[in-house]
């Protein structure tokens, strides 16, 4: 049995604590500044984005104009709808950027 005037040999070491919690700070730091998209990369994926709606869109117009022989409606149509969803795509992918950027603040 232990007397109570002994000191305790397992007590954890303060020190020992702050130095394991700095590190996984900045482990952590690290991490999200390597996660975080530059303004080249926001720029490409907005891009992408739009360039990919309106190239599916003037495609099914395409296809729809070869099929039911509708020429030129199906293409401008679907040029048009393509630009409406390239836009909307853009704009959803704005949004969950700037989501995530507040959520990591």
């Amino acid at each position: 049995m232990a007397h109570r005037d002994e000191p305790n040999q397992n007590a954890p070491d303060p020190n020992d604590f702050e130095r394991r919690l700095n590190a996984k700070l900045e482990a952590r730091r690290v991490k999200e500044a390597e996660t975080k998209a530059s303004g080249w990369g926001q720029g490409v994926r907005y891009g992408t984005e739009f360039v990919g709606g309106v190239l599916v869109g003037a495609g099914l117009g395409y296809l729809t104009d070869q099929f039911f022989n509708w020429t030129p409606w199906g293409l401008l149509t679907g040029v048009l709808l393509g630009f409406a969803a390239g836009t909307l795509n853009v704009v959803r992918a704005a949004q969950s950027m700037n989501q995530s950027d507040d959520a990591s603040s």
